[in-house]
């Protein structure tokens, strides 16, 4: 799978030739004046020549939302600083359209936007700041927010090497696309503001297909990798070949969540060589009876997690849903089984593992091998659950 997905770094890199420098068509390094039109004219006029380089020198820019199109790589100068204005009024609702056929309705423009693309890439050591303060104090959570990065059905794609700062919302966002790879970016966020997390989920992807996340470092205000996979009535769009690898979370909500968008399922998961520093949780799957699809065939190898606020490693059915009673399976009803840990340590103020599974539909499957994670609350929480080995023993 690494083998691929280098390939499609490499699809991206060929897809592009000739060079569209911003300044050229009036954007201003200086960071004074907004550059949302110059940079505009650059993306249009690689966009009429087949795709290419649009390419920021170093330097400060301001500018409003960014759409990037096929053929074409957003290159930045090291040491660039891209700051977002704050006005609504330059984020409009954007509307797209479902595989199904059904809307899609975003209440804000993202920052930085590709839908119905292939052969699109972000890169450069730049810092992209999204003023997140401004939008957070206007519109508090749970509000909606912009978006910060925004691939929808893009083909494709590669994200390396830059840092984003204070993003309204969500961070990195990408559904129903295929060929990711997000390489050595940083995220940083606060952790609450005022009190309350702002729901900035750091990388959030939903129903995706040969994905590679290597390299990064997450703090954030919410989970830190989140990964979902969205399903209405009979539509189902899973998500699969996911490698996570090499890569630091902080502080957020989660380490690596999968769900609790679950209804399209998500197979064939490895988050491996991973730590994960004072999150909420370490290793996270989360549903419930209104979510349904199968989880399945997800493997966890060599993870730290020091100072876990709750559990290390957590599997719940019964997500924001307290009714633990038996209910005719459905639908809706998810399914979680083959699961494997292995080489899992570090510590957790809660219990190391907690799996709670539904009576209708116990977790099944799950192998836990070569696990230390130190509590003062040694005990393992399991509730409706089948097959379970932790270190060699069944239960």
């Amino acid at each position: 799978m690494v083998l691929l997905l280098a390939t499609i770094q490499l699809l991206v890199i060929s897809a592009v030739s000739a060079i569209h420098d911003v300044t050229k068509y009036g954007a201003d390094r200086t960071g004074r004046v907004p550059s949302t039109d110059a940079i505009a004219r650059a993306i249009n006029d690689a966009e009429t020549h087949g795709g290419g380089l649009v390419h920021f020198p170093p330097g400060r820019y301001l500018t409003g939302p960014i759409e990037l199109k096929s053929n074409m790589i957003m290159d930045v100068g090291d040491g660039t600083i891209i700051t977002f204005l704050d006005d609504p009024a330059l984020y409009p609702p954007l509307h797209g359209k479902l595989p199904d056929g059904q809307r899609r309705i975003l209440p804000f423009t993202p920052l930085i936007r590709a839908w119905g693309q292939k052969n699109v890439g972000i890169r450069g050591n730049v810092i992209f700041d999204g003023r997140g303060e401004v939008w957070w104090d206007r519109l508090p959570p749970p509000a909606t927010r912009p978006i910060f990065i925004n691939f929808f059905d893009c083909h494709n794609v590669v994200l390396k090497g830059f840092t984003i700062k204070s993003s309204p919302m969500f961070n990195v966002n990408i559904l129903y696309s295929n060929g990711i790879v997000i390489d050595g970016i940083r995220i940083r966020n606060p952790e609450s503001y005022h009190g309350k997390g702002p729901n900035t989920d750091g990388i959030n992807v939903v129903s995706v297909r040969r994905l590679h996340i290597t390299g990064v470092d997450v703090a954030t205000g919410d989970d830190c990798i989140a990964i979902n996979a969205w399903g209405h009535g009979k539509e189902r769009i899973p998500t699969e070949d996911v490698l996570i690898e090499d890569s630091h979370m902080s502080i957020g909500h989660g380490g690596v969540s999968i769900g609790s968008v679950t209804a399209g399922g998500l197979r064939n998961i490895t988050v491996r060589n991973c730590v994960f520093d004072g999150t909420t949780r370490g290793l996270l799957i989360k549903t419930n009876r209104e979510r349904g699809g199968t989880i399945e065939d997800i493997h966890y190898e060599n993870i730290v997690m020091n100072n876990m606020r709750w559990e290390g490693i957590a599997i719940t059915d019964l997500y924001n849903d307290k009714d633990s009673g038996r209910k005719p399976i459905g639908d809706q009803t998810p399914f979680v089984r083959n699961i494997k840990y292995n080489n899992v340590r570090g510590s957790s103020k809660k219990s190391p593992i907690m799996l709670i599974g539904l009576p209708e539909a116990p977790v099944e499957n799950i192998e836990i091998e070569n696990c230390d994670i130190r509590s003062k609350r040694p005990n393992f929480q399991l509730q409706n659950t089948r097959n379970v080995v932790i270190n060699g023993r069944r239960y």
